[in-house]
């Protein structure tokens, strides 16, 4: 890997990229599946880097002023295009305006380049305005789409892009990254809490995300043993970060489900009492998901979040 700077698990990514660029067959639209918070759009950032740099027998440097442009987000040949503040989406009149764009010639020696991420994000029509460029793409131009769920792209976006994968990091090495980068902190409990990687906790409190963890797995405690009904949390979590919350559980829940039983360990599935578990385990994990994906919507959160947990009660 050229950057001793970047996280060990970018090094296979890292040294495929560099392969593509030394043979000459770097794709031109690339497709960058990362785990939750493995750091897609860093990678991103690293690749343009590394087909920007100016100094071609080490690229990406770090020091050259093409390099520095890019990671201070500053490169008039790399763009990053992610939902504005008032949408979830990546709506189409940016998209055609970077089409337009990607068309010029470069004002550098290197590629123009833009990132899209989470390029999920992308309203159908603006996914769809890219297929001209991803399938008649101008010399030296590169498109870069970030994301965690490619699922939900359009097939005939993916069908045009070739894929890189970037595998996050171990809970534990999580943790010593973001110890690292941030200084101490209860970061195990709060990658816990929210089950992605550590990218997507280089802004947060790791204390509150570990304090709101703790809170929510007592109260799930109390709501097991009948201590504590439902209708007396619900409405507090619905009010209180509620996507964190799930997280929480959702977290909580697989590691329950990884420690009963590893999937392919069948026999242990046969135990005695066993099975009912990790399907009542499963169950609630397959609410847990249902009620995320609603969370946005104008449901009732309280009535949601109540039905759940009396979902876990009867458990």
């Amino acid at each position: 890997m050229s950057d001793p700077t970047l996280p060990a698990w970018f090094a296979a990514a890292c040294d495929e990229v560099n392969a593509a660029v030394s043979a000459g067959r770097l794709a031109h639209g690339l497709l960058i599946h990362e785990d939750p918070g493995a750091g897609g759009l860093e990678l991103a950032r690293w690749i343009a880097q590394r087909v920007n740099c100016r100094e071609t027998s080490r690229a990406p440097c770090g020091e050259c002023q093409d390099c520095r442009w890019v990671a201070a987000g500053q490169h008039p040949d790399v763009t990053v295009l992610s939902p504005e503040e008032d949408s979830q989406y990546i709506k189409i009149e940016p998209v055609r305006d970077l089409i337009a764009d990607l068309a010029l010639t470069a004002h550098g020696r290197g590629y123009k380049v833009a990132i899209f991420s989470p390029a999920d994000a992308l309203y159908p029509n603006a996914a769809q305005s890219l297929l001209k460029t991803l399938e008649e793409p101008t010399d030296r131009t590169l498109l870069l789409l970030v994301t965690s769920q490619p699922s939900r792209l359009l097939p005939t976006v993916r069908s045009r892009c070739s894929k890189l994968r970037l595998v996050g990091p171990t809970r534990e090495t999580a943790a010593s990254y973001l110890e690292s980068s941030r200084g101490a902190g209860p970061w195990a409990e709060a990658l816990a809490a929210t089950g992605a990687g550590p990218f997507a906790l280089r802004d947060a409190d790791p204390a509150a995300l570990a304090q709101l963890r703790n809170d929510t797995l007592a109260t799930l405690q109390e709501v097991a043993s009948g201590n504590v009904q439902p209708p007396a949390v619900a409405e507090r979590w619905a009010k209180d970060d509620l996507s964190i919350r799930l997280s929480c559980l959702e977290s909580w829940v697989t590691d329950r489900i990884l420690e009963s039983a590893p999937i392919r360990d069948v026999t242990h599935l046969s135990q005695p009492g066993m099975a009912p578990k990790i399907c009542r385990l499963f169950e609630f994990s397959d609410a847990i998901r249902d009620m995320r994906k609603l969370a946005h919507t104008p449901i009732n959160k309280t009535m949601a979040v109540e039905a759940l947990l009396w979902r876990w009660a009867r458990q």
